[in-house]
């Protein structure tokens, strides 16, 4: 998703084939990605020649959280005290799943690209 939002500051889609080989992702396991991506309504995709995929939103407005939960559903659901014997701790737990998506959130794809190492520059 990071990827794609540096591309959406160029305008171009990015092709699979392409964003498998720069993230070094297996290109069936990311195809899978996509299609969850794109149910979530995070990742849209251009037929074509120059086709490819482009976020579906701007990455201002595309959280940590939103990607988590688009893949792997709702933070720590269910809970994981489901026995009688664990029951004091689902508190415990709901704070945890409270507090990571609280982070998540706070961590959109623009800041994370703002956040990361800069380009370097070079003087000769």
């Amino acid at each position: 998703m990071v990827e794609l939002a540096r591309r959406a500051l160029q305008g171009r889609p990015v092709t699979a084939q392409d964003l498998a080989k720069r993230c070094h992702i297996p290109d069936k396991y990311l195809v899978h990605i996509l299609l969850q991506l794109k149910r979530a309504g995070l990742v849209r995709s251009v037929r074509g020649p120059q086709g490819g995929h482009l976020l579906a939103r701007h990455a201002d407005g595309i959280t940590l959280l939103d990607v988590v939960q688009a893949i792997d559903g709702p933070i720590l659901e269910p809970l994981p005290v489901q026995d009688g014997a664990g029951q004091e701790l689902a508190p415990v737990w709901r704070a945890v799943s409270a507090g990571i998506a609280k982070a998540l959130s706070s961590w959109t794809l623009r800041k994370i690209i703002e956040a990361g190492p800069r380009t370097p520059m070079y003087h000769i």
